[in-house]
């Protein structure tokens, strides 16, 4: 890849990858409660550009709070667009939209919102309709609808902004945007089979499947060669 994220490298197989997990008590951490119910959400996306979600969340920038708002593809979970504002108005969304159908003009997505008032607005409604794409309201009470969002959202607080010191809005804007590039070009997602979002979206998933194959092969094959050198020796 160009990002120059991923190494070309091949530690150890699955198999002891999830026998480890599983002596951590990892395997099962997002498993679903019992009882809940088998469907939830929207069907799954199955290319770029089906779905885009899109969400509201607070940033404390200096003793200031911030509205962060982005857009996902629900497909490859990349982050095509987002802004930190000074405020919730409707504008900021609707640029943000906008924004996103400019680099992508083909896309025919249909947005996934929650009921806020910046997304049920007459506005952005006819915005999203001129557009030329679709939007759904998430149901009350049921956030798994937009709970991939929710997740970066989560995400991006842990691993970025509790642990990285902003000294100004610009300051905060740009140390963001590297760590959003990064997410969306070099960190392994567990959901997308420990590839990245660009893998995904940019459509290679299969191929990048196929090298991991090729390394592990590559890799058991060195190990075997080496054990047997060493029991020669």
């Amino acid at each position: 890849m160009s990002s120059g994220y991923v190494k070309n490298v091949a530690f150890v197989r699955p198999a002891s990858v999830y026998n480890i997990m599983k002596e951590y008590d990892l395997v099962h951490k997002w498993a679903k409660n019992e009882g809940e119910a088998k469907k939830k959400g929207f069907d799954q996306p199955e290319a770029p550009h089906e779905q885009w979600h899109t969400d509201i969340s607070y940033i404390k920038v200096p003793g200031v709070f911030y509205y962060f708002i982005s857009i996902m593809d629900g497909y490859s979970r990349k982050i095509p667009d987002w802004a930190l504002c000074e405020n919730m108005e409707g504008i900021n969304i609707e640029l943000l939209v906008a924004r996103v159908k400019e680099k992508y003009p083909e896309a025919k997505a249909r947005i996934i919102h929650d009921n806020g008032k910046q997304f049920i607005s007459k506005d952005f409604k006819s915005l999203v309709s001129l557009l030329e794409l679709y939007e759904t309201a998430a149901r009350v009470c049921h956030p798994q609808s937009n709970g991939k969002l929710e997740r970066f959202h989560s995400t991006l607080k842990t691993e970025h902004v509790r642990k990285t010191p902003y000294f100004s809005y610009e300051d905060a804007k740009e140390k963001m945007a590297q760590w959003i590039d990064f997410y969306n070009n070099g960190r392994l997602h567990s959901a997308l089979l420990y590839l990245t979002p660009a893998d995904y979206f940019e459509g290679r998933k299969e191929s990048r499947l196929a090298e991991r194959r090729e390394k592990l092969h590559t890799a058991d094959i060195n190990r075997k060669a080496y054990w047997l050198q060493q029991q020669q020796a």
